[in-house]
């Protein structure tokens, strides 16, 4: 072999080499992908702790105002007989719906809001995260 010949054979990558290269990137990508999907979790997440705390407040201007809370039993829609009642109020300018708003897994990810009698109420809704503090993951609740 003439140095030429030898040159080329030590420039070029082993198909071992490659394929080294090849897995590592894989791996990179896959721990990226993961970070970004925990990422936007917990994003979604506060600001369900958040929407929670807004319709809290709404409902705390309606009770104010009426002494009751709005006899409703199902779904928070931002069109649902709950929201209508608290944005013809002036409680609300408009009701935070959930961020995903579908099922999956099973499990109904939207606010669900019960008060029977106006007197008390109860809202459910999942974190996807135990990134809150105070909160676990899967359903919470909270009342008045």
């Amino acid at each position: 072999m003439n140095n030429k010949q030898q040159a080329i054979k030590s420039a070029a990558f082993t198909l071992i080499e490659l394929l080294v290269v090849i897995a590592i990137i894989a791996l990179l990508a896959v721990l990226v992908l993961f970070s970004i999907e925990n990422i936007r979790a917990k994003s979604r997440d506060a600001r369900r702790v958040n929407d929670i705390k807004s319709i809290q407040g709404g409902l705390a201007m309606f009770h104010n105002d009426y002494q009751l809370y709005p006899v409703y039993d199902g779904y928070i829609t931002g069109s649902d007989v709950f929201s209508n009642a608290l944005v013809a109020d002036g409680a609300m300018q408009g009701v935070p719906i959930y961020p995903l708003n579908d099922t999956r897994e099973a499990v109904t990810y939207k606010y669900y809001y019960q008060s029977v009698q106006g007197k008390t109420y109860l809202i459910e809704y999942y974190l996807e995260t135990d990134s809150v503090q105070g909160k676990s993951q899967g359903l919470n609740t909270t009342s008045p």
